[in-house]
């Protein structure tokens, strides 16, 4: 019998919490009564070949952190599918920054149709989000109407800050491990939105909110680093990352020793830089100490939060959530 990999448990988890509301949010989109022209070719694109691919785990955050905190998780399918619609308005958004024509094996909206119809998609999907949001919510007391709004846009604000600080640095061959993790702690505050939206919808107290809070923002820092590692390994983001953006979070951090740096910038700086090279760089970065260090501080932290936050201690209730942690902190 097969045994399974706490990151293989954890994404079935994320995809039984979130795909109820992956596939409504599709549905939105398709079924809309604004069907003519371009911008909405171009989020019908989005819905069929963008969307499926996606792993939902912003709907499975609402959803764990309602049920860890007593609540009643069933309650935030409505607001979980609005959310999913405005998070996807920033992801067609971070497409247009980043200038990333392919995603998934697919060519994104913006590859696809440009980037002012990709713009205005997304301008749209934001406004379709933000409206099923005030709806969905409309059997929330008002207190709590008005703290999920408040946070929606306190959160975006602080993604758009970290945008911003993430541009800054494009192109810059000395980007310190600080400044990196300074964008990818920032990126952190949208996971922690969604767990702290689960926690309100659940009437959670006063410190079981600030548990959802100190969770989420932690598995928003992981689940960026474990992408930062993920594109380490793509050859196609790999070399997008080196010529236009800034380079994965931890080959910054390998980069801080210098012998190694010499070794590799000049392969990946490269515009011959190959397939077949990225094997060598990809097993360098990865064996070396300053990457080792890194993986094992984020356990730590892991462990930490793990003893810390009483809601992952809270028997069945917060065991899904514990599971989600775990595979992320150990299996980056």
């Amino acid at each position: 019998m097969k045994v399974e990999s706490l990151t293989e448990i954890a994404v079935e988890i994320i995809e039984k919490r979130g795909n109820f509301a992956l596939a409504e949010a599709s549905r939105q989109i398709l079924q809309s009564r604004y069907d003519n022209g371009l911008v909405a070719e171009a989020l019908k694109y989005y819905a069929t070949a963008i969307f499926p691919k996606v792993l939902p785990i912003f709907p499975a955050l609402i959803y764990l952190s309602c049920k860890a905190v007593g609540g009643k998780p069933e309650q935030t399918k409505s607001v979980a599918v609005a959310m999913l619609l405005i998070t996807a308005s920033g992801d067609i958004h971070d497409d247009i920054i980043d200038k990333s024509t392919s995603k998934y094996a697919r060519k994104t909206a913006f590859g696809k149709y440009g980037k002012d119809i990709a713009l205005l998609a997304g301008d749209v999907l934001l406004i379709q989000g933000m409206t099923l949001l005030q709806k969905s919510s409309e059997s929330l007391p008002v207190a709590q109407r008005t703290e999920i709004a408040d946070l929606v846009v306190q959160s975006m604000f602080e993604l758009a800050e970290a945008e911003a600080f993430e541009t800054c640095l494009w192109k810059k061959l000395n980007v310190t491990p600080e400044e990196c993790f300074e964008v990818i702690k920032r990126k952190g505050s949208i996971a922690e939105l969604h767990c702290r939206i689960g926690g309100i919808i659940g009437c959670a107290d006063e410190k079981a909110l600030f548990n959802t809070r100190e969770y989420g923002r932690l598995i928003g820092i992981l689940s960026t680093v474990k992408d930062e590692f993920l594109d380490l390994e793509n050859f196609s983001e790999l070399r997008s990352r080196a010529k236009n953006e800034m380079l994965p979070y931890p080959m910054v951090c390998a980069f801080q020793n210098r012998t190694l740096r010499k070794k590799i910038q000049p392969i990946i700086m490269n515009d011959n830089f190959l397939k077949k090279d990225l094997h060598f760089v990809t097993e360098t970065i990865l064996n070396s100490a300053e990457v080792k260090k890194l993986k094992n501080e984020f356990k730590e932290l892991g462990k930490k939060q793990m003893t810390e936050n009483k809601l992952l201690n809270a028997g069945e209730m917060g065991e899904e959530a514990a599971l989600l942690l775990q595979a992320l902190a150990n299996e980056l």
